[in-house]
């Protein structure tokens, strides 16, 4: 017998079964001769896909309920069929006992028939429509569900609120995660009997990992499922689930819109054996797992550098996005520095075009504010065994992702520093130098938002400042860090315990943080020692000496803004911090301007350096002070 040709041929056959079915007297022996000769059509029908077979073989229907979703689908394409329902019945809609009375001639209900559609039965829990309990089973509407209409008659999906399913396209496959992979296929290959827990932050390639592992994936969005009315919540679910099974794929979803829907959700996944897989971002949705996947937080600099080869083979030599970064970090940086470098007209891809791409791509900020920087190292009036302190620390961060070539593999590519002195030393200008020497911007920790009253907070807190700094690739600043990286104190009392237990997680979390992270203070005695120990650069930052002075007040107060030549070496023998320099040079600027003149003069400078220097309860040095005696007689 020749086999179909395409698979509405297929699906007019069952209409036609179906109108001989529902006539008065409808022979059993023509209707299941009928019945025989379409499935021995689908059988000959070797180069064409046909969408009932693929249905009843998928969801491992029996002939009773696959009759029963073919009596549903042609009740929907069939106005007169279902006219013929009304008439006869009174009732707006078809009944599963109406079903089985449409194909008893070939497929007579028996016994045990009540019993199995009201217990775990596909067909009720998945294929039709309305999943509300009726008082008498038989008397649920028969009534086929968007994912098996849309499939049955078209080969296609319906647009599901919520859902998206996603088909593995042939996309090249980043040689990642290679034993993880291995591990979701074992749990998608031996039956997934439980829910799989796949923890691994934002970008990490989670469900790139499910396509390659399992071919496709039904992803669900609980969060927009939420909103809808609880009816609506449970169809949702329930066409998520049909679709899972029809396209042989497991469902996935993230954990966060409370608990109450993807418990649902994971009670049909088990009740109907469709594999359900959880994109969990951090441990405290792992409570309940059974079957865990971790993914790491970042990729390795070895596999950074070759995934960066993969994404962009025209870059220059050598030229590769360094720090913590996920692998959609690194396909997202590529997509704009490849973008940038073709805007310019040029082929390959330059330092350059890594540095604004980096800077354009940016997460998710909390409990941090963000600088763009654009002071440089060069601009800073530094002792030269400072300088080159500051400029070690840029090559640390610059070399850190090859020190797996040094035969170091277990160093972490991230660098710590404490920068300490007196207030106004240049602390924190030289933590933003850094960031515009390494081209990242500056994140400054607010310690105002950070610290939090309630126990197990300030950690929580710290902890999404450390994912916003690495998801937007910063130098991290803490200033006044001894507040939050305090010493340890002896125990006498539960608030003392706990103290010390906040602070023992912040100084684990901050030593694994695998950024660049700048620690200022003007108090180093004021942190753990255990601490301290396990810093790799501390930086003293001490008030510069005379001739270090002389240079500030030449850089601040240059000689074409002066209308007179001043006394650099005068004004240098007064002991200000190099910001109080910068404020004396700004009331300066303020006298010459409020005088209405372009260039400032000899008593601009001085009356602004009496200012600063009466704050400390100084006199001017004693050259000014003469010249100051002078001029007021």
């Amino acid at each position: 017998m020749a086999g179909y040709e395409n698979n509405t041929q297929c699906i007019l056959d069952y209409l036609a079964l179906f109108q001989a079915l529902s006539a008065k007297e409808a022979d059993a022996g023509p209707c299941r001769k009928q019945w025989e000769a379409i499935l021995a059509r689908e059988r000959s029908s070797h180069s064409v896909q046909l969408a009932p077979p693929l249905l009843r073989q998928q969801f491992r229907l029996n002939e009773r309920d696959f009759l029963l979703a073919m009596a549903a689908l042609a009740l929907e394409m069939d106005g007169g069929l279902r006219n013929s329902f009304r008439r006869s019945y009174g009732l707006s809609l078809p009944t599963i006992e109406y079903g089985l009375q449409l194909i008893s001639p070939i497929c007579p209900s028996g016994c045990q028939t009540l019993a199995e559609l009201a217990g775990k039965n596909t067909l009720c829990g998945l294929l039709l429509t309305t999943a509300e309990p009726a008082a008498y089973p038989l008397e649920r509407p028969l009534i086929l569900c968007r994912t098996a209409l849309a499939f049955l008659t078209g080969l296609s999906t319906a647009e599901i609120p919520a859902c998206t399913p996603r088909i593995e396209d042939g996309t090249q496959w980043l040689p990642l995660h290679q034993e993880a992979l291995e591990q979701v296929r074992a749990w998608y290959g031996q039956g997934a009997e439980n829910a799989l827990y796949l923890c691994a932050p934002a970008g990490s390639g989670r469900r790139t990992l499910l396509r390659r592992a399992c071919g496709s994936v039904v992803e669900l969005s609980l969060v927009e499922l939420a909103e809808l009315s609880p009816p609506d919540q449970d169809h949702g679910l329930r066409e998520a689930a049909a679709l899972a099974v029809l396209l042989n794929a497991p469902i996935c979803t993230l954990p966060d819109s409370g608990r109450k829907v993807l418990r649902a959700l994971e009670r049909l996944c088990r009740k109907y054996a469709v594999p359900l897989a959880i994109l969990a971002e951090d441990g405290g949705a792992l409570e309940e797992a059974k079957e865990v996947v971790r993914l790491p937080p970042a990729l390795p600099a070895g596999h950074r550098r070759e995934v960066w080869a993969l994404l962009v083979p025209q870059a220059e030599p050598g030229v590769v996005p360094r720090g913590a970064m996920t692998v959609g970090a690194v396909r997202e940086t590529a997509r704009l520095a490849l973008r940038r470098a073709s805007g310019s007209g040029r082929e390959t891809v330059a330092a350059e075009d890594i540095r604004r791409a980096m800077l354009q791509r940016g997460g998710a900020l909390e409990f941090g504010i963000r600088y763009q920087t654009d002071v440089t190292l060069s601009d800073m009036v530094l002792p030269d065994s400072l300088r080159e302190q500051l400029e070690l620390i840029c090559q640390a961060a610059l070399c850190g992702d090859r020190l797996a070539d040094w035969g170091l593999p277990r160093q972490r590519e991230g660098v710590m520093a404490v920068f300490h002195g007196p207030s106004g030393t240049g602390k924190t200008m030289a933590a933003s130098a850094i960031a515009h020497r390494l081209g990242i911007p500056l994140l400054r920790a607010d310690l105002s938002q950070l610290m939090d009253k309630y126990v197990g907070e300030t950690e929580k807190h710290l902890g999404r400042l450390l994912r916003g700094a690495r998801e937007n690739h910063c130098v991290l600043l803490f200033d006044e860090a001894d507040a939050l990286f305090g010493k340890r104190a002896a125990v006498s009392s539960g608030h003392d315990k706990y103290a010390n237990l906040s602070t023992s997680y912040l100084l684990q979390e901050i030593e694994q943080y695998d950024g660049v992270a700048i620690l200022s203070t003007n108090l180093l005695g004021n942190f753990d020692d255990a601490f301290l120990r396990r810093l790799q650069y501390i930086v003293r930052f001490s008030l510069p000496d005379a001739a270090l002075r002389e240079m500030l007040w030449r850089q601040v107060l240059p000689a074409e803004r002066c209308g007179e030549a001043l006394p650099y070496a005068a004004l240098a023998q007064a002991e200000l911090s190099p910001a109080r320099i910068l404020a004396a040079a700004r009331g300066t600027a303020v006298a010459a301007m409020a005088a209405g003149r372009e260039t400032a003069d000899l008593g601009d400078v001085v009356k602004a350096l009496r200012m600063e220097l009466e704050k400390d309860n100084k006199a001017l040095p004693r050259e000014l002070a003469g010249w100051a005696k002078k001029e007021a007689t």
